[in-house]
């Protein structure tokens, strides 16, 4: 579960890296053409979320990951704190990982903070210390021509529409859906199994999404829960992003040959 988790993880970062570095390639997002489905009252088909991050001109989001089970000690929290801001190409992220081991004997907490300003960045925290990294504009370039390929929409199977809403002020399309085939391989008893997720009207990006999913192989033995929240918490907004003192200190070091 742990190394699936990460796996999940590791990509929405990269995706969100991406957005970061297609933005020094001078692409104007807002430029992108007609999204299918846009003239559609109820289209449930969202555009991808690197794609759906591309067309604001900022944003502040959190990404939430739980994970328990099977022993029912054992479980695995994440969470992703995301600021964005296209206009000074800038982005915070802090990325909060809380595992305990089977048992609960062991835990483990791991904390990272990702700063992105221009062509430079910087990562660490202050327990570890803080590394600096600059592109050059033609590296930068060409890592987001690579990355910019990259998508990625959350799951979603049979969707439902359940009615018009508005979230943090947008107005919003809410749709619901269940995960066909939980628990057929397995055999496992389907205990959860519940997905919603709103898109803006205007652009088709997922504002909101959530998914509960719980399965045992009897009534009450080896429970896996699995949760999963993107949740937007502001949307072209004014958002100030700037590089710590610890972040200006390590850059002034000059790396190893």
């Amino acid at each position: 579960m742990k190394t699936k988790q990460m796996f999940g993880i590791s990509l929405l970062v990269v995706l969100m890296m991406a957005c970061n570095l297609t933005a020094n390639t001078g692409d104007n997002p807002t430029n992108q053409g007609p999204i299918v489905g846009q003239n559609t009252a109820h289209d449930p088909v969202p555009v991808s979320i690197n794609d759906g991050l591309l067309s604001l001109n900022s944003y502040e989001m959190t990404v939430i990951f739980n994970s328990s089970g099977p022993d029912p000690m054992q479980s695995s929290t994440t969470s992703i704190q995301r600021r964005r801001s296209n206009e000074s190409n800038a982005s915070f992220t802090s990325i909060n990982i809380f595992v305990v081991s089977a048992g609960g004997e062991d835990s483990e907490t791991t904390a990272t903070t990702i700063y992105q300003i221009g062509n430079d960045q910087c990562s660490g925290n202050d327990t570890d210390g803080w590394s600096w990294s600059s592109s050059t504009p033609a590296e930068a370039e060409m890592q987001g021509l690579i990355t910019g390929m990259l998508g990625l929409t959350p799951l979603i199977d049979n969707p439902v529409f359940v009615g018009s809403e508005t979230l943090i002020g947008i107005p919003t399309n809410h749709f619901s859906f269940k995960v066909s085939g939980l628990g057929v391989s397995s055999g496992s008893v389907v205990n959860i199994n519940q997905g919603d997720y709103w898109l803006a009207i205007d652009g088709q990006y997922i504002v909101k999404y959530t998914l509960i999913a719980e399965t045992s192989m009897a009534a009450d033995s080896e429970v896996l829960h699995e949760e999963i929240t993107i949740e937007m918490n502001q949307v072209n907004q004014p958002v100030s992003i700037a590089f710590p003192q610890a972040c200006l200190d390590a850059s002034l070091v000059t790396p190893e040959p």
